[in-house]
């Protein structure tokens, strides 16, 4: 079938027949005559060539076929007016309901200042944290609409990647320990590393591998705010982004930072999301974003180590 035999307003009158239970009811609730609500109805079965009513009982019953169109029928209804509203709204500049999900990193150094920036702007807001894999399912599934993540993975054909930031890894060593390059301190020190399993894990213990490094790993955690801690007791050194420290101000005293021999690796964030969905608003919400990650906490890492200005890159 090349069109529709139908309209929307002839389907309204049709669910709202059936859930007020007759014509008078529905006219009321539609705000139409009676006659004008049955024409509708009329006009639905003959598109159709369907009888949906059976109109010699009372209250009205349901052929099996306006069951179905009923069910069917409903679900349209809802979507349409949730179309309806996300149209408005994307004219408006104000999004009906937005589904976010963010990497742990994100959610703790930024996550409150981030929902206090959505919320003039989007009318109901579900936010999520979870890993980089965990979130790109979530987004695949239609469970996120957008999601800020790390861009390392393996993003799929369709969907749509906005950089966002790309950060430089530095080591990062107990303040009391003395300046040490990497290969001393993979001899003489314990390393404290991030399971293999989450993608900082992946990237650090490939690059040590790469650069033939032998650490003496004694930890293994899946948290970067737990490494830092470790490190910060003395415990061992271990490697690090400006973020991971932007998030753990109040062990900076304890901590100490030397740049990665190069070439070094970055830990690229992005915000992710379905091609064709929410256009020149999700370029200014990236730009936004941006700005609300580099801020204060960020600025107080790269005071005290001047040299990691130029490990953070906007794009």
């Amino acid at each position: 079938m090349d069109s529709l035999a139908f309209d929307l307003r002839q389907l309204r009158a049709f669910i709202t027949v059936v859930e007020s239970g007759s014509f008078s009811q529905a006219a009321k609730q539609l705000n139409q005559t009676q006659s004008a609500v049955s024409q509708l109805v009329q006009s639905l079965e003959q598109a159709l060539e369907s009888k949906l009513l059976d109109r010699s009982k009372r209250p009205i019953q349901l052929t099996i076929s306006g069951r179905e169109l009923y069910e069917q029928g409903s679900k349209l209804l809802v979507e349409s007016k949730k179309l309806q509203d996300w149209m408005h709204s994307l004219e408006t500049g104000k999004l009906p309901r937005l589904r976010i999900g963010m990497v742990d990193s994100v959610t703790q150094l930024a996550g409150i200042e981030l929902l206090k920036y959505m919320q003039p702007k989007v009318a109901h807001i579900h936010q999520i944290t979870g890993t980089a894999p965990e979130l790109l399912a979530s987004l695949q599934s239609g469970k996120s609409d957008l999601i800020i993540t790390m861009s390392n993975q393996d993003i799929p054909q369709e969907l749509a990647m906005l950089p966002l930031l790309s950060e430089q890894y530095v080591i990062v060593t107990p303040k009391d320990w003395e300046q040490s390059t990497i290969t001393e301190l993979a001899r003489n020190k314990p390393y404290i590393g991030y399971e293999n399993w989450t993608p900082t894990g992946t990237q650090t213990n490939n690059w040590l591998r790469w650069r033939n490094i032998n650490v003496n790993k004694q930890f293994s955690l899946d948290r970067a705010d737990n490494v830092l801690g470790l490190v910060a007791q003395g415990l061992g050194w271990s490697i690090t982004t400006p973020t991971f420290l932007a998030r753990q101000l109040t062990l900076l005293d304890q901590l100490d930072c030397i740049p990665m021999p190069a070439p070094s690796i970055t830990r690229q964030l992005a915000v992710i999301c379905r091609k064709g969905e929410s256009g020149e608003l999700l370029e200014q919400f990236v730009h936004d974003i941006r700005d609300i990650i580099l801020n204060q906490k960020v600025r107080e890492v790269q005071h005290r180590w001047e040299w990691i200005k130029l490990g953070i890159e906007t794009h």
